[in-house]
C-alpha cells in the first residue's frame, strides 16, 4: 500500500515538473511574440493584416499561457493530495522500527 502511495507521489511530482517546464516555455514564447509585436509596429511597411495576425497570435498565446498555469495548479494539487495520502499512513514509531530492523541485519 505504501509503495503505491510512493509511486503516486513520484508520478505527481514528475507531472508537476513537466507542467512547470511547459508553463515556462509558453511564457517565454509569449514574451518573445509580445516583444516582436512591439518591434514590428515601428516598421511602416508592414501590412495591417499581418499586424492583426500577430495580435491574434498574442491573444492565443495568452490563452495558452493561462491554460498552462491552470494545468500547473492542478498538478500542484495532485502533489499535495499524494503527499497527504502518504503522510496519513506514516507513523513516527515506524521509523524507529525500520531503523532497528536495519541495524539488526547489519
Amino acid at each position: 500500500m505504501e509503495e503505491a502511495k510512493l509511486i503516486r507521489m513520484a508520478a505527481a511530482i514528475s507531472d508537476y515538473t513537466i507542467s512547470s517546464m511547459l508553463r515556462e516555455t509558453v511564457h517565454g514564447a509569449a514574451e518573445s511574440i509580445n516583444q516582436a509585436a512591439l518591434s514590428v509596429q515601428t516598421i511602416p511597411c508592414i501590412p495591417a493584416h499581418l499586424l492583426n495576425d500577430l495580435a491574434r497570435a498574442q491573444q492565443a498565446l495568452a490563452e495558452v499561457e493561462q491554460s498552462a498555469a491552470n494545468y500547473q495548479k492542478e498538478r500542484a494539487a495532485d502533489v499535495e493530495e499524494a503527499q497527504k495520502a502518504l503522510m496519513q499512513d506514516w507513523h513516527p514509531h515506524e521509523k524507529d522500527e525500520l531503523a532497528s530492523n536495519f541495524n539488526s541485519e547489519a
